[in-house]
């Protein structure tokens, strides 16, 4: 029988297992009343009743108790037995006490799998690297070349140093290598984390190789962090009381991130992959982390917090510990609190790190270099995103339309509808199938794109670019031309249909249209922002232009990811033979015969 089959008898013995793992907080709710809350792991309890107060900060401080006790743990008079009895068979219930004494194993059934998928996998037996082999890299990951003066803005800054490689033999963004393609097998050591709080004997374990470079470097990680941190606010200010923006902590945290890219992708004198400071592999280790949790917050509208919510290192530890956000499908996060609390109080305190020198060697002067990378990037990284939310916004109408309309089984709107239908359940974990979330994410990334423009060495207020501006298309000829053979093909591909089904592809080559010129204006600011980050890099500039089939290589990148999107074009592609080409300056619409022949282009 289940334990929450039989009741609870006042001299039984219970046991918290996990009694580590309780953290717990006090809250007041938005009608003013004050409630106690623990966390024990992804779950959470709250007592909205003061007289429960007491129940609740005693019980996570039992490794084992008589049932019956538990009614002497109030502060006034003992808890009525029943009232106590049903509060233990809810806990018992959801597996947070126990009946029995049990140890836990020291490996999890989720780590075995894991190491058993990691065996199987299939990895690359020699180093992959961007530069100078982008070209090369991506046709092998996504099966199309891509030259390197094009990569940022198709891969955001912040995840481009992951496959690559230190000193020390290490993969700077150890297993969350992005893609998980150039991840190569190393070998690592695991184990079953007891620190107390979230992580406390978690499912996943954590990275022990990876803690044990961090703490030979430790103190030089917290000054080189520190010293990012000083250059960030020569360019913004902190809030009163010196609290940060949650914007401005994103963006520092990509700053940080950006002076290892930055030494590795620069034309002049790159570090060799292999050849990176062990220092700055953990710099970028321990602050993407901080990256991670400020780009939650800011696109989750059910806990609304725009670019200037005020944040703090304890508040920030706090969302940390009680939102689960150590945890990750790969492992749980290996530093002890003591170097967690130390690292949020250098990056957002500016804690003065003992025994280190005040600079960091060659690499201190590259960073308002880097820093300038990292805004560039941040530019590039709304104009991506945001367009994949304008995509999804022509998903919607597309869908909407063929559900409205029944066609014979193996139709063409029937196999459009199943095509599009598969599309939207990928669609539907990131959200962006809902108005309410693309509308809460297009504000954020306006103002993102605006303040980082605003970092950049030499900005003028008056050279401000709007990023509305960059989803605002203009309605040229051409742009009419491209719409009339798009819904010339779409209607000759599926041939004669009965009733109103052709107005219904219509409507297909019309929200196609529309996605294709508001994805031309965005490709036309995305070259310009990729062009200012060549010549930061001493790169040249592509001769070609840049192309929307160029900016879906992100969506093959992050195929088992999540996140991952479809891709609009592919649809018509692949169930209407219909190949378009999307550049700032031309939409071009070919009907596909075979491997030779197409129709010919406007």
């Amino acid at each position: 029988m289940s334990q929450d089959a039989v009741s609870i008898g006042p001299h039984e013995l219970l046991y918290l297992p996990m009694r580590r793992r309780f953290t717990s907080e006090y809250v007041t709710t938005p009608e003013g009343t004050r409630e106690l809350r623990l966390y024990f792991g992804f779950k959470e309890i709250s007592f909205d009743e003061p007289e429960l107060f007491s129940f609740g900060e005693t019980l996570i401080k039992q490794d084992q108790f008589m049932a019956g006790s538990a009614t002497t743990w109030s502060t006034g008079e003992p808890y009525p037995w029943e009232r106590v009895r049903k509060l233990l068979e809810a806990l018992l219930a959801e597996d947070i006490l126990s009946r029995e004494a049990t140890k836990p194993p020291a490996e999890s059934d989720q780590h075995r799998q894991m190491l058993e998928a990691e065996a199987q996998r299939v990895a690359p037996t020699e180093p992959l690297w961007w530069n100078p082999d982008c070209p090369r890299v991506m046709e092998r990951l996504a099966g199309r070349p891509l030259e390197l003066g094009f990569l940022e803005a198709v891969l955001p800054v912040h995840r481009i140093a992951h496959p690559a490689f230190d000193t020390e033999g290490r993969h700077v963004g150890e297993s969350n290598v992005f893609p998980d393609a150039m991840r190569m097998k190393l070998p690592t050591e695991w184990r079953m984390c007891l620190y107390p709080g979230s992580r406390y004997r978690n499912d996943a374990m954590m990275n022990v190789t990876a803690l044990k470079a961090m703490t030979r470097y430790w103190k030089p990680v917290l000054q080189g962090v520190r010293a990012v941190r000083s250059e960030f606010l020569r360019r913004y200010s902190l809030l009163p009381e010196g609290r940060w923006r949650m914007g401005d902590l994103h963006a520092m945290a990509c700053s940080v991130l950006a002076l290892p890219t930055l030494l590795l992708m620069r034309t002049n004198a790159p570090v060799p992959n292999g050849a990176l400071d062990p220092v700055l592999s953990s710099m970028f280790r321990v602050t993407d982390g901080v990256r991670m949790v400020m780009a939650y917050l800011l696109f989750l509208p059910e806990q609304p917090m725009t670019y200037d919510t005020p944040m703090t290192a304890a508040e920030l530890f706090r969302i940390v510990e009680h939102d689960n956000h150590f945890i990750s499908n790969r492992g749980v996060c290996a530093g002890p609190q003591p170097m967690v609390d130390e690292l949020l109080a250098t990056l957002l305190d500016g804690k003065p790190v003992a025994g280190v020198p005040a600079t960091q060697g060659a690499w201190d002067s590259e960073i308002p270099a880097a820093m300038d990378y990292a805004l560039r990037g941040l530019q590039l990284y709304c104009l991506q995103f945001n367009l994949w939310s304008y995509m999804c916004r022509a998903y919607e109408v597309i869908r909407g339309a063929l559900l409205a309309v029944e066609d014979e089984p193996g139709g063409v709107l029937g196999r459009l509808r199943a095509r599009v239908e598969r599309d939207w359940e990928i669609i539907l974990p990131t959200r962006l199938d809902q108005a309410t979330q693309r509308d809460w994410a297009e504000a954020r990334y306006i103002e993102m794109f605006d303040q980082a423009q605003r970092g950049l060495r030499g900005f003028r207020e008056d050279a401000l670019l709007h990023l509305r501006d960059a989803f605002t298309p203009a309605r040229d000829e051409v742009d009419g031309r491209a719409h009339l053979r798009l819904r010339e093909l779409v209607r000759s591909r599926a041939g004669s249909l009965p009733g109103n089904q052709g107005d219904v592809l219509d409507v297909v080559a019309d929200a196609t249209a529309e996605f294709l010129a508001i994805e031309r204006s965005a490709l036309r600011a995305l070259e310009d922002v990729q062009r200012q980050v060549n010549a930061l890099l001493q790169r040249p500039h592509p001769a070609r232009k840049f192309s929307g089939a160029d900016l879906a290589l992100h969506h093959r990148l992050r195929v088992g990811t999540i996140g991952v999107l479809p891709y609009l074009l592919d649809v018509l592609r692949d169930e209407l033979s219909i190949a378009i080409e999307n550049t700032e300056d031309s939409t071009r619409c070919n009907g596909i015969t075979n491997a030779a022949l197409r129709t010919p282009s406007v």
